[in-house]
């Protein structure tokens, strides 16, 4: 399952990747932490963080910082954008997006572009849902 990694392939990283591709949610460390231990009862938050950061190296999992300034993880590492919420701070996978050409960006200011980011900042449906009610 974790075949694209060029670092060794560890259960604790397998079990780490495959919480993480298992929820829909974008988790924090902590929450992985907490979903882990069930499998992995002697895993510490410092060996999530250390698998995380070789995981993000590898390109296996992107990190993503929510409105609440906290690293979250995505295991969809193919190309699309997310919405944020700035009431409720949930991250949604936004895909189908056009792409933005990086070939362009990268005449444009003579930089390699490495990585791109797309993000929408607004409220989600539920937050506007919450917030007419109480209206």
């Amino acid at each position: 399952m974790v075949q694209r990694l060029r670092t060794r392939d560890t259960k604790q990283r397998r079990v780490v990747l495959e919480t993480i591709r298992g929820t829909l949610s974008h988790p924090t460390a902590d929450w992985i932490f907490e979903h882990v231990r069930p499998t992995l009862p002697k895993i510490s938050l410092g060996t999530v963080y250390r698998n995380l950061s070789v995981l993000k190296d590898e390109g296996v999992v992107r990190e993503i910082y929510g409105s609440d300034r906290r690293a979250h993880y995505d295991a969809v590492t193919t190309q699309h954008a997310h919405f944020i919420c700035s009431e409720c701070g949930s991250i949604t996978d936004v895909h189908s997006l056009p792409e933005c050409d990086w070939r362009a960006a990268k005449e444009l200011v003579g930089c390699e572009v490495t990585e791109q980011r797309i993000e929408f900042v607004g409220v989600c449906p539920g937050c506007q849902h919450r917030s007419k009610n109480l209206s």
